[in-house]
């Protein structure tokens, strides 16, 4: 049987159709791509999918996508006996363990076909652990994997018709899958399946995505492959709708009709909401050798592994009440809810947690502040937390990671550092590292990122964190974070940088 018309996107599928079937050219008509158009007339509202999305300012959407078949991105994961024996769709577990949650959000985008195939209850039960992570999953009848690559910075796909709309889009990419033997050998996804790079299991995926974005852009040759999606960009609903009303012999409407804006995403009636944030691995790192300034990465405690590229040195974070024993008997930082008197929460959490360092506790008045309480020995110490023009991401787990992490950093550098010095000068810098409540010692501030931000400059712009020591909160010697007390230990306030006393700022009485 042959039809009676046969719609083609561009003048290059003609040829081939005309290798394949001669035939079938006669009635073969280039009308374009609808799907492209709607992309291009959805491209200027990128701002309005992200919040629709969700999507934090300055965060990052990697955008995963899989066609169906076997040699699927994701059918490929689930088939190999050397991953599906050890982890389940082993890309998805890599971009949400690899990149940091607070610069990355990870979208899958799912053809239809493997919905329909498998049941919508069975793929988001796969998907389980990686949507309690922050996987977002959109559901197949809807338009949001067009929403989605409008607002997405990178993807991961494979021979899926995505990825050619990823890169007309102006999207860069990296393919996870590739079926050769089912793409036409001169077709544009050919030629990108030549010219896009392929992950590679043991380089960080974090910087394969960022050697996409950096070096994609502009390229002339995915220009070339992506100007092949369509030959009448823009025509394509007035020249199928011309076509349809002629072959059913049928007036053509008059009022004109042409592409819209892909419809914002509805929020998704399956995605639930846990009462308590999940376990994270945070790390902290100064920026370019400055320890006035460092970088937070927090990454899916339940995803790491021993073997994981990242995070290299993070310590763990969980939430009062996490009832998982792995995580709430060995996090380093406890956060409590919010309380009125914070010493009294630190010490029930203390108890609890046997082997915590550190509590933070919320202000119940104020998202920016929060009491910081470190254990240390029988006795305790305690630093007010306040973020200056805070972000987002700047809540009361961050700056309990920042002290921890400045702990922890100075703690290992203490021989090189701080013995280095004097002992008289190292001990007058120690009164001033960190500034006591009531007694007109400048607080520390220290200027905090969550990543890199492009050439020429460290940092994401950040949040200025003020730490204030507490007066009469507890002995003056620290212990090491999460360590028994060793006698004659380097005080708390020198820990954090015996250097502030050369920078005086004003701090808080």
């Amino acid at each position: 049987m042959l039809h009676s018309a046969i719609v083609l996107s561009h003048e290059e599928q003609r040829e081939r159709l005309r290798a394949g079937c001669p035939e079938a050219v006669p009635v073969a008509h280039t009308l374009g791509d609808p799907c492209a158009d709607e992309l291009e007339v959805s491209a200027p509202f990128r701002e309005e999918y992200r919040t629709a999305l969700g999507i934090a300012p300055g965060q990052k959407l990697v955008v995963i996508t899989s066609t169906w078949g076997t040699r699927s991105l994701l059918a490929q994961e689930c088939g190999r006996p050397e991953i599906r024996h050890r982890i389940p769709f082993a890309l998805v577990h890599r971009a949400l363990a690899e990149l940091p949650r607070d610069e990355y959000r990870v979208l899958a985008a799912v053809h239809p076909n493997a919905w329909y195939g498998h049941s919508g209850r069975q793929i988001r039960s796969w998907l389980a652990p990686y949507l309690r992570e922050g996987l977002l999953l959109p559901r197949p009848e809807s338009d949001t994997w067009k929403a989605a690559l409008c607002a997405a910075d990178v993807f991961l796909g494979d021979h899926g018709s995505l990825t050619l709309y990823g890169v007309r889009h102006g999207l860069p990419g990296v393919l996870a899958a590739f079926d050769e033997d089912t793409v036409a050998p001169d077709s544009p996804m050919a030629l990108l399946g030549r010219l896009l790079p392929r992950t590679a299991p043991f380089v960080p995926l974090r910087a394969q995505l960022e050697g996409a974005m950096r070096q994609q852009p502009g390229d002339p040759d995915l220009a070339r492959a992506a100007g092949a999606l369509t030959s009448r960009p823009g025509e394509a609903l007035r020249a199928i709708r011309a076509l349809c009303y002629e072959r059913l012999r049928l007036p053509e409407p008059a009022h004109p009709v042409h592409a819209r804006p892909v419809p914002l995403p509805p929020p998704d009636p399956s995605v639930r909401t846990a009462p308590l944030p999940p376990p994270v691995l945070a790390e902290v790192r100064p920026v370019a050798g400055d320890r006035e300034r460092v970088r937070i990465r927090r990454y899916p405690a339940s995803l790491h592994r021993p073997a994981d590229l990242e995070p290299h040195d993070p310590h763990l974070v969980v939430t009062a009440g996490e009832p998982g024993p792995r995580w709430a008997h060995t996090a380093e930082i406890v956060v409590a809810p919010r309380a009125a008197d914070p010493a009294r929460a630190a010490a029930e959490l203390f108890r609890r947690h046997p082997g915590c360092a550190l509590v933070a506790v919320p202000d119940p008045r104020d998202r920016a502040r929060s009491t910081l309480v470190l254990r240390e020995g029988a006795g305790h110490r305690s630093y007010r937390a306040r973020w200056e023009n805070p972000a987002w991401w700047s809540d009361t787990a961050a700056a309990a990671s920042v002290l921890y992490g400045r702990l922890s950093e100075t703690e290992d550098e203490a021989e090189t550092e701080i013995q280095a010095e004097a002992e008289a000068k190292a001990k007058a810098e120690a009164e001033d590292a960190v500034g006591t409540e009531g007694t007109g010692a400048p607080a520390r501030r220290i200027t905090v990122g969550i990543g890199a931000a492009g050439p020429g400059r460290d940092t994401a712009p950040g949040s200025v964190l003020v730490l204030t020591r507490v007066a009469g909160s507890g002995p003056t010697e620290v212990a090491a974070p999460g360590a028994r007390p060793v006698e004659g230990g380097e005080p708390a306030q020198g820990l954090l940088g015996a250097e502030a006393a050369q920078v005086p700022v004003e701090g808080e009485r």
